[in-house]
């Protein structure tokens, strides 16, 4: 079915035109009409990734009455990612109509979407639990007119302990209401609340192995968990034009990623919960206009985030639950296209990962590491790419810099002249590539260097530890290495290459002290308790661009 086909009104349809929406997905088609000619309670059950936002959004606008200044349709989203992308979808349909719409959610001053409530009067408002309450509990919000409640990841809604806000939302809506609730799954909490508030409703599912995509190429790494950051780095410079999300377990986890990758030279930005709103906007905003290639996230930080031409998943480990995976790598292949995901294992994880396959009935081959001399070959593509698509030299100030160029190298051979800016180039872009070493499992490593030495007895003698004390925190250079020494009962000059960012640190201490920071005695700063970490020892060159 196309959208051309829908009773929607022109306005809309041209909106879905610029956006280059043609055909439904099964899910739109299954709903939208339904929604549309119909005043019904509602449930839909679909996976992210499906198009279920514009399936209750586009059914919502054609109901909605500009002429009237009141709440008539009200969205609840789990997290305030999701609730921003489901706003920012209302505002592309509703372009070109005077319907007018609002996000509310925490983490922001309450104080300017009071003042945007008063002054923007939207009949569209959608928000998170807790925000929507807050605004009713302060006399800013009332919602005994709205005519349409949308509840989005239902599921979600019970996993952060929200359905009874839900519920008391639910139950502030007028009483000839209608009620439309999507989730992937469909737990006993949310069948009892669907049973509780909602009269003889229609229910459309779109069948779980429809999410088994033909369009996503799914493999695993086994990784032992000291390679891991080494084995990413690696499978990301073999990767031409890569852009995807890597999903982390936990937020520390996502820092840590994050921070060795940058160092590592390669563009990617963390989101993760201990960030301010409009530092997570930014990052998205980033991230979607393609200036920095990798989003390292957990999977409540991606709630929300729907980027159709993503071309790689990567899950570093295998995620707490299966549902979680299907989840992630719905996230590539979107729209038609072809999508990559890739996980990596650990060899105690094995087991997890045959149940994982027996879940989603399919297998997930084993692939392994690209080599060194592949890695390089992608590097230096990629540099050459970046050559060509340099403008011709122009009339300038650059023009006499090229002539000294031209005068300096006139008596050169050409071949020579080729090896020469060769040798240059690859100086400077395999620095991190020295040797054939393999980090797959049961491999057999290459020779030893110098810096392979090194970093054995960097790993062998010396622990590194990741610890949740940085700047924000009031800390310093000397009050950190203070507090950590003191506390536990360590001379200060055994804390070695210290590194002080703004939210964390690292800090490197002889395995002999390993125990004391991990089992020691509780140790405060400003009343904040200081925790530690095993992390990953640092690499020792970094890639310039």
């Amino acid at each position: 079915m196309k959208f051309e086909e829908l009773k929607i009104n022109e306005q809309v349809l041209g909106a879905i035109r610029e956006k280059g929406f043609e055909n439904l997905f099964e899910i739109q088609e299954k709903s939208i009409p339904l929604l549309l000619e119909n005043e019904i309670d509602f449930v839909g059950q679909a996976q992210t990734g499906t198009g279920k936002t514009a399936a209750f959004v586009l059914p919502l606008l054609e109901k909605i009455g500009v002429s009237f200044n009141h709440i008539q349709g009200l969205i609840l989203a789990p997290t305030r990612e999701l609730a921003t992308q489901i706003h920012d979808e209302i505002k592309q349909f509703t372009k070109y109509t005077d319907i007018k719409s609002l996000p509310v959610y925490g983490g922001v001053p309450i104080r300017d979407q009071i003042r945007d409530l008063r002054k923007k009067k939207p009949q569209i408002l959608v928000g998170t639990p807790g925000r929507i309450l807050d605004l009713v509990s302060r006399g800013q919000l009332h919602l005994d007119k709205t005519q349409y409640a949308i509840c989005d990841e239902c599921d979600e809604m019970l996993n952060k302990g929200f359905i009874e806000d839900v519920k008391e939302i639910l139950g502030l809506l007028s009483g000839n209401r209608k009620i439309w609730m999507f989730s992937a799954t469909m737990p006993k909490p949310v069948l009892n609340m669907i049973n509780e508030y909602l009269k003889n409703p229609q229910i459309v599912s779109v069948k779980k192995a429809s999410l088994s995509s033909q369009n996503i190429e799914q493999g695993h790494f086994l990784i032992p968990r000291k390679n891991m950051i080494r084995a990413l780095c690696s499978l990301f410079d073999s990767i031409e034009n890569f852009y995807g999300i890597i999903f982390c377990k936990t937020k520390i986890e996502a820092k840590v990623v994050s921070e060795e990758l940058t160092a590592w030279g390669i563009s990617c930005s963390a989101l993760h919960g201990d960030m301010a709103q409009d530092q997570r906007t930014h990052t998205m905003n980033r991230f979607k206009r393609k200036e920095v290639s990798l989003l390292v996230c957990t999977d409540v930080a991606a709630r929300g985030i729907d980027v159709n031409d993503l071309t790689h998943v990567i899950n570093y480990g295998l995620p707490q639950d299966f549902e979680s995976y299907v989840h992630r790598i719905g996230r590539t292949g979107r729209a038609g296209q072809k999508g990559t995901a890739y996980t990596f294992v650990t060899p105690d994880e094995k087991y997890r990962l045959s149940r994982l396959e027996k879940f989603i009935k399919l297998p997930i081959e084993r692939k392994r590491l690209p080599k060194v001399n592949t890695i390089k070959q992608s590097l230096l593509k990629i540099e050459l790419v970046k050559i060509y698509d340099y403008e011709e030299l122009e009339k300038s100030k650059d023009q006499d810099l090229y002539n000294i160029f031209r005068e300096q190298t006139k008596d050169e051979d050409y071949e020579a002249l080729l090896k020469k800016m060769y040798s240059y180039i690859s100086q400077n872009i395999f620095s991190n590539y020295k040797t054939e070493e393999s980090l797959d499992l049961g491999e057999q490593r290459g020779p030893k260097t110098s810096d392979s030495r090194n970093q054995k007895v960097n790993g062998e003698d010396h622990v590194r530890f990741f610890v949740n004390l940085g700047k924000n925190d009031g800390v310093n250079i000397k009050s950190f290495l203070e507090n950590i020494a003191g506390g536990l009962s360590i001379k200060r000059k055994e804390l070695k290459n210290v590194v002080l960012k703004d939210e964390f640190s690292f800090v490197e201490v002889h395995k002999n002290y390993k125990t004391r920071f991990l089992k020691g005695k509780k140790i405060f700063f400003k009343k904040k308790q200081i925790r530690f970490e095993v992390a990953k020892a640092p690499s020792r060159k970094v890639r310039t661009h």
